[in-house]
């Protein structure tokens, strides 16, 4: 059987016996939970409350220049911002899938902006299915808001305000570090 999208797979859960066999991973190799909590192992974290600056910006430094991405904790965006991203995602993938395909990568594009689903095939293993949707919030030039669900409503405005809280404590950390001087 051929299938495009994961909710097509996922439809078939309400009988067990109808998703096919080479879909379903044996119980020990099923993740136990899909959002990892904590610290990634060995990507460098950088602490945004460390009052020493000199020390921020040569960590920032450092772990750009040798991994070209860092986690940031204590950035302070409110965890109950974080919750309603999370939840505006959910109730997204929860749509029906003619909903989601209105912000669907096209199938011939290179970008990975869009929605879409990833089933990779390799006969020797079980296949892997997953749905994704990825678009860009910075900078403005970039986004393409044709990537950008306007179902459900949340989830734009959810976004906007993530962008604009992120961009004041980005602005904050670049003058504290002097990596952006201020104009006066």
């Amino acid at each position: 059987m051929e299938f495009d999208r994961v909710q097509t797979i996922a439809s078939l859960s309400f009988d067990k016996e109808a998703i096919p066999e080479e879909f379903i991973m044996p119980e020990k190799e099923q993740p136990a939970i899909t959002t990892f909590r904590g610290l990634a192992p060995e990507i460098p974290a950088i602490d945004l409350s460390d009052p020493d600056q000199e020390k921020l910006v040569g960590l920032i430094a450092d772990a750009s220049k040798e991994w070209g991405i860092f986690q940031v904790i204590n950035h302070g965006i409110p965890s109950d911002l974080i919750a309603e991203l999370q939840g505006a995602g959910k109730k997204f993938f929860e749509l029906p899938q003619e909903e989601k395909e209105v912000c669907a990568r096209p199938r011939d594009s290179e970008s990975i902006e869009g929605y879409g689903s990833k089933l990779l095939n390799d006969p020797q293993e079980k296949k892997t299915w997953v749905d994704h949707l990825f678009h860009r919030i910075w900078p403005p030039p970039s986004i393409n808001y044709q990537f950008w669900p306007e179902n459900p409503p949340s989830y734009r405005s959810v976004f906007y305000h993530l962008i604009k809280l992120g961009k004041k404590k980005l602005k904050n950390v670049l003058h504290k570090t002097q990596l952006l001087p201020r104009k006066d």
